[in-house]
């Protein structure tokens, strides 16, 4: 969704989004395997790297891939829901950002009830019309929209940390050089993207207290491409304010890709080795073979891509969605690489699929995952 179609987002949408995403951890709270998961989250970048070190755990994600590079979830293996755990405790390290909450209140009701209490300033929020511009927002419509940037990061965190827990990207922020198409006001792409769950524990009295913090980390360097002409005025005040890190395009994505290259040939920025489409709209990939090919222009000789879909708008939508990461695999294949494919959703019909995410709503969550290790060379 663009920042225009958040803007119908109510304030009673939002905390019941938030609510939902709790709950899971309040459900995850209440397993037996807690405890242990929760350790792993003081240092939780040590745990990563050790997690894809270990045999046992590469030769799970290679039993994982056997079904040609596609993992289903519609019915776990005990592997994956502890991977999901995981990757849903560190996303709600930004949900619950900067709270303290008791062990005692480790349960879906106490969780709930936090949750409830801290969402009760938003609740009320009338959705936001179209026609105003984000820069004409009231006090309130800027907390709203300051909740749904949290609520993407929420979706967006998850995304990413099932990619890292499954060891298919290790690099860190420091040395990515980043292309993000489809950004909407790029506050996922450059913050959630790389952001580093930390949940520490205290002891007071007899009581442990859960500290949740997410560390923000950037790119070494980010170009932002949305065409959405809401976006020109805040794209230009981040490539003032963030000049020699982030390079903002408010331009369609082919044009966007020859600006990037020129720009390469002129030496001014280094060639990417990190693609990213969150939540992208198929409309922006008439041609996948077209479209990969220009990816090739601007990329180093080996990158990673991560691309994700959500629901679109209605089915037509989501279906257009589908068929988009349909030609992207299989293009993807044909040229001897090897995509990834996760379903984050029930199966049936694409209907069925679209009422049933594995996550989160309808609204914002993201319903596939498409992972693959570029190679320019088998691109051009």
């Amino acid at each position: 969704m663009t920042q225009n179609h958040w803007a119908t987002f109510s304030g009673q949408q939002l905390a019941s989004a938030y609510a939902l995403e709790a709950d899971a951890f309040g459900a995850i709270a209440m397993s037996p395997s807690f405890d242990g998961l929760i350790r792993q989250f003081n240092d939780y970048d040590s745990y990563l790297k050790r997690l894809n070190q270990d045999s046992k755990h590469r030769e799970t994600v290679r039993s994982l891939l056997q079904n040609d590079g596609i993992i289903d979830t519609a019915v776990p293996t005990r592997e994956l829901a502890q991977l999901f755990c995981l990757a849903q405790i560190a996303a709600c390290s930004e949900l619950f950002r900067g709270w303290e909450i008791n062990s005692s209140q480790l349960n879906r009701e106490g969780i709930r009830a936090l949750v409830d209490q801290g969402s009760a300033g938003i609740r009320n929020i009338p959705e936001i019309p179209l026609e105003t511009r984000p820069d004409q927002y009231s006090e309130a419509q800027r907390q709203l929209m300051n909740g749904v940037n949290v609520i993407q990061n929420v979706d967006t965190i998850r995304v990413l940390q099932v990619v890292k827990l499954l060891g298919l990207i290790s690099i860190h922020a420091s040395d990515i050089q980043q292309l993000s198409l489809g950004v909407g006001n790029g506050y996922r792409d450059l913050y959630g993207i790389h952001g580093v769950a930390r949940i520490s524990k205290k002891q007071e009295g007899a009581s442990t207290i859960l500290n949740f913090d997410m560390l923000e980390q950037q790119a070494a360097h980010t170009v932002l491409v949305d065409s959405d002409p809401t976006y020109h005025d805040h794209f230009e005040k981040l490539n003032r304010e963030e000049a020699g890190r982030v390079l903002a395009l408010n331009t369609e994505a082919d044009q966007a890709m020859k600006t990037l290259e020129e720009k390469q040939l002129k030496l001014d920025l280094s060639l990417r080795n990190l693609v990213v489409g969150l939540r992208i709209d198929h409309h922006m990939i008439p041609d996948a073979e077209k479209f990969l090919g220009l990816i090739a222009t601007v990329i180093d000789s080996n990158a990673d891509l991560i691309f994700t879909i959500g629901a679109g708008n209605n089915l037509t939508e989501f279906e257009g969605r589908l068929n988009c990461f349909d030609k992207l695999f299989a293009t993807l294949t044909q040229i001897g690489l090897k995509p990834i494919r996760l379903l984050l959703h029930g199966k049936g019909s694409p209907q069925e699929q679209r009422s049933r995410p594995n996550f989160g709503q309808l609204a914002y969550t993201s319903y596939q995952i498409l992972y693959c290790k570029l190679q320019r060379d088998r691109m051009l």
